[in-house]
């Protein structure tokens, strides 16, 4: 997929996304309140549209992490990298508080 589809798809995630989030935010007020209010909800929504919109060039995350062209292992690796990256941040402000 060339840089242009790519941007086109996650454009469109993250407007799908958005929609979503607005529309699940609005019908269950406790899940709006979970993430934060309104801006929680709008960000997550934008964030999840954008990483489903990519999922076709994941693999390329893992295969920056593996060095292999193996797009069974690269694709789930591309996938978890950004949840072990919240991860790990979320370790560290753990530990200065």
């Amino acid at each position: 997929m060339n840089r242009s589809g790519l941007r086109l798809n996650q454009l469109m995630g993250m407007v799908v996304g958005l929609v979503g989030a607005l529309m699940t935010a609005n019908f269950w007020p406790h899940i709006r309140l979970t993430v934060g209010g309104w801006g929680g909800a709008i960000l997550w929504g934008i964030a999840l549209g954008g990483l489903f919109g990519s999922l076709g060039s994941l693999h390329t995350i893992g295969y920056l992490i593996t060095r292999r062209e193996n797009h069974a292992l690269n694709a789930p690796l591309g996938m978890l990298a950004p949840f072990a990256l919240i991860a790990v941040l979320f370790v560290l402000i753990n530990l200065a508080r």
